[in-house]
């Protein structure tokens, strides 16, 4: 069959030419997947994803060649997110069940401490909280007294009367 045609075909979703192009590529590209030190399941899953993805987008291809390219992209992507994958659990398996558990425990006293200085926080009076909470959500003085109507100096008195308050009451924790 000439190519034009069987791309032609294979484009419109011809499930017999798309068998003939696995048939004739697939024992190539587990050829060239076996070079990434993949196991054979492996090989075959990365072979399978790329008959996949070459499926979705077989409306995409006007030539033959281009087929082939793009299985072979596919699966050296494949391969090398596969390799790193491998990696990245095997370094996250080596992590000694000590720091998992200090981790653990760190992780309990950040909350603990976010805690108490939320508690001390809602502990700070409403106009006071209310120009606080502004400006840590990044509100410039300016825009804080225009959204309030209060004057800046106001808004800085607020934003220094918390400071203060919030450093006395969680001076101990440091």
């Amino acid at each position: 069959m000439e190519v034009s045609r069987q791309v032609a075909l294979f484009q419109a979703g011809d499930e017999s030419v798309f068998r003939e192009i696995y048939e004739r590529h697939a024992p190539a590209l587990r050829c060239f997947a076996a070079r990434y030190a993949l196991g054979r399941e492996e090989i075959d899953d990365v072979v399978q994803e790329a008959f996949v993805c070459l499926w979705e987008k077989r409306r995409e291809f006007s030539a033959g060649d281009a087929i082939k390219a793009y299985l072979y992209r596919v699966v050296q992507r494949k391969s090398l997110n596969l390799i790193r994958h491998r990696k990245t659990r095997e370094r996250y398996e080596a992590v000694p069940r000590e720091e998992g558990e200090e981790s653990f425990l760190e992780g309990m006293l950040e909350a603990e401490l976010f805690r108490l200085v939320l508690a001390v926080f809602e502990e700070l009076p409403p106009a006071c909280k209310a120009v606080y909470r502004m400006s840590l959500e990044g509100m410039s003085h300016e825009q804080i007294a225009a959204s309030l109507r209060i004057s800046v100096n106001t808004v800085k008195k607020q934003k220094n009367n918390a400071h203060r308050y919030m450093r006395e009451r969680l001076k101990g924790l440091a």
